[in-house]
């Protein structure tokens, strides 16, 4: 290893250490926030791409256009581009995505939308043989998000989303708020953190539904040449704080070899690829469950150009 990169992790290390007491004060009041929230619409989780999902949701810290699902800072100030995904999740549950970016002169812009059903739920109101019916459940989310850096090292982001939840007849809507800060402590290193879902609910049949609000703290490491590495903790209501890490690896700057793992209840490995032609890029991710649940696939489109 050169002095010159002996010089940079050096240096990283007793910036980290320096920033260390803030990000503590900060994940506490994080916390905080958390356990005083209840959970619901546990798919607002999710970050919105198959490669998050191959790299075991391990991505707070990582610039991306379909950062508004999960950091808002972490949106892109250097690309303008699109994106879709569809997921193919358990028990007959799918999920739909779509992302866009266009950089602005003072900062980032960003537009998201998401839709998860799940249909051909029996409906019953007591023991019967014989269901009275079927209904479905459906989740409806408008996003939009904004990032701007404050100095050459540190970057916030925020993100406003108007929810619909739709089951049989009753409906609800609501008004949720992620707030997010990426920092680079060195070239090839970034920390980052994001409180999500913050915002209220109308009732659904005069029951309250809760958004799942959450805490996050990521770091992304792309110093070792063709793979990047990235970890994150994750604090949500009624759950334990959950590890998350992700590698990915370039071969040819084309194709992209993806693993992760996550110490969540009903998951733990995870593997995808991704693979760039020009301005398309191609990701997948296999999601597989724990309990006997299944499997989930998650495919997406990335363009990155003008428009």
């Amino acid at each position: 290893m050169g002095r010159s990169n002996l010089r940079s992790l050096n240096a990283a290390a007793l910036l980290t250490r320096s920033l260390f007491p803030w990000i503590a004060g900060i994940v506490l009041c994080c916390h905080t926030i958390v356990v005083a929230a209840s959970t619901g619409l546990p798919f607002l989780r999710l970050s919105s791409g198959a490669r998050g999902s191959a790299l075991g949701e391990a991505v707070t810290a990582l610039t991306d256009i379909e950062a508004m699902s999960y950091n808002p800072a972490a949106l892109s100030s250097n690309i303008r581009g699109a994106s879709i995904g569809h997921s193919e999740w358990i028990r007959g549950i799918s999920h739909q995505y779509l992302s866009l970016l266009r950089p602005l002169g003072v900062g980032t812009v960003a537009l998201s939308g998401a839709f998860s059903q799940v249909d051909d739920i029996e409906r019953r109101t007591g023991p019967t043989v014989r269901p009275l019916g079927k209904f479905g459940v459906y989740n409806t989310v408008f996003g939009l998000g904004y990032a701007r850096d404050l100095s050459p090292r540190l970057r916030w982001g925020i993100g406003v989303k108007l929810v619909r939840q739709s089951i049989f007849t009753a409906s609800a809507n609501g008004l949720a708020f992620d707030f997010g800060t990426l920092y680079a402590v060195a070239p090839d290193l970034q920390l980052a953190l994001a409180v999500r879902n913050l915002g209220a609910m109308s009732k659904l049949a005069s029951k309250s539904t809760d958004l799942p609000t959450e805490a996050r703290i990521g770091m992304a490491y792309g110093g070792l040449g063709k793979a990047r590495l990235s970890a994150d903790l994750q604090q949500a209501h009624s759950t334990r704080t959950s590890v998350h890490l992700g590698a990915e690896y370039l071969i040819q700057h084309r194709l992209a070899l993806r693993a992760g793992y996550q110490t969540t209840d009903s998951r733990d490995f995870s593997i995808g690829l991704g693979l760039e032609t020009g301005i398309w890029s191609f990701d997948y991710a296999f999601v597989p469950f724990a309990s006997g649940l299944g499997e989930a696939h998650r495919i997406g489109l990335r363009y990155q150009g003008s428009f």
